[in-house]
């Protein structure tokens, strides 16, 4: 991998990162709140959701800060090689942390608290899809980054 083809994604990695505080500082807080003066009936449940949802943004920091250093390592060693698989399995680590908490969060709306419709429910389905994919994805590179360095991968017929 050359720098050419780096800095474009680390550019998109900083945006990125910039987004999710953005979205824990500003965004969550404030649509927590205006949500909880818009249905009073809920408001007990703002403060809750937006602190589950500010934790979920850190899993999504950390598969950036993963991204970042795949993006170093490949930088130096001109491909993914076997040092890139740990950094690989924190991504998908922070990405199932973010999917089981917002599980968690749409679960508890739908099952608990009795709220919620079809928006509830597809963001539920969503996040186990976006959990499932991301251990999916996780496969997928490792299973790349063996074949890039030449290592047999375990599964493989010979």
């Amino acid at each position: 991998m050359n720098s050419q083809q780096v800095l474009p994604l680390r550019i998109a990695i900083c945006a990125l990162a910039l987004g999710a505080v953005a979205a824990q500082i500003f965004l969550i807080p404030l649509s927590a709140s205006s949500y909880a003066e818009a249905y009073p009936e809920v408001a007990h449940l703002a403060a809750p959701y937006a602190a589950a949802c500010i934790v979920a943004v850190v899993g999504i920091e950390m598969a950036l800060l993963a991204g970042w250093k795949i993006l170093s390592i490949a930088k130096l060693e001109g491909s993914f090689t076997s040092p890139v698989l740990g950094w690989v399995n924190v991504m998908a680590a922070g990405l199932v942390f973010t999917a089981a908490v917002l599980v968690g969060v749409f679960a508890h709306a739908s099952f608990v608290a009795n709220i919620g419709g079809p928006a509830i429910l597809f963001g539920l389905l969503a996040s186990i899809a976006f959990g499932a994919g991301a251990v999916v994805a996780r496969r997928a590179a490792k299973r790349e980054v063996l074949v890039d360095s030449g290592e047999k991968h375990p599964f493989t017929v010979p």
